[in-house]
């Protein structure tokens, strides 16, 4: 592969990098982008692959955190940017409600009958 066209992808994949992408189109991106390396082994474009690679794993394990569920104890992974979540899933959410209401019930007490 020519070396200009090179940088140029290589310069155009950054550019593409800094897109909003969600951790369901980067898994995707990085996905196709294994797949296409595996079919093209030993080719002119390997590298470039390869770099492309590299960058959507870089970009993917940059935007997302690894998190326990204080519920279940799961390890699950969530977006690293805005109002993340701390429940693996709304069941565990819904369990950790219940929990918290009926701690304070037993701190309250029995309500009283009018």
């Amino acid at each position: 592969m020519d070396p200009d066209r090179y940088e140029m992808l290589v310069t155009l994949t950054e550019v593409v990098m800094q897109l909003d992408l969600t951790l369901q189109e980067t898994e995707r991106l990085r996905h196709c982008l294994t797949e296409t390396l595996a079919s093209h082994a030993g080719d002119a474009d390997e590298q470039l692959l390869k770099k492309l690679l590299e960058k959507v794993v870089e970009a993917e394990s940059r935007s997302t955190r690894q998190s326990c569920c204080p519920v279940c104890q799961q390890s699950f992974t969530r977006e690293a940017v805005g109002r993340t979540g701390v429940y693996c899933s709304a069941s565990c959410k819904q369990k950790a409600y219940r929990q918290r209401r009926d701690a304070w019930r037993r701190q309250v007490g029995p309500r009283a009958s009018t």
